[in-house]
């Protein structure tokens, strides 16, 4: 049987919320891009609920990259994601990477599929994606 305290931190983990956004790296910015995207993980440290974030690229030979953010509410996901600061920072990045809209996920291997649809073109090949290992959680 689960104690008052066991329940009031399940309760607080379902309400947290975790975002991803899409960005291909533009040609020669890999460098560039790795220093702004640390440069504005470290932006949404500043904003309470903050609870981490972090970066991966869909392969060694991809320019995809997706960026993971986890905040403890909706409400403190979009403070971050209307902030002035947060604008400044994106407009800082024009000449280093193109985004698509952010969306919510709770299954890693959907944020992979989505890069087939958001940044395909006809005369692309598939791309396998990504799978976790199982045992590894899944982002939020």
């Amino acid at each position: 049987m689960a104690n008052a305290a066991d329940t009031a931190r399940a309760n607080e983990l379902v309400d947290d919320v975790s975002t991803t956004i899409v960005r291909r790296i533009l040609a020669g910015c890999d460098a560039e891009f790795a220093d702004w995207i640390q440069t504005g993980l470290g932006l949404a440290r500043l904003f309470p609920g903050f609870l981490g974030g972090g970066w991966l690229k869909e392969s060694s030979a991809s320019d995809v990259c997706v960026i993971l953010l986890k905040f403890e509410t909706q409400a403190a996901l979009d403070n971050w994601l209307t902030s002035s600061l947060r604008a400044g920072w994106l407009r800082t990045g024009r000449n280093i990477a193109v985004d698509a809209p952010a969306e919510q996920v709770s299954n890693i291997k959907r944020v992979f599929g989505r890069l087939d649809s958001d940044f395909r073109t006809d005369d692309q090949p598939k791309s396998p994606g990504i799978d976790a290992p199982d045992g590894i959680p899944s982002p939020r």
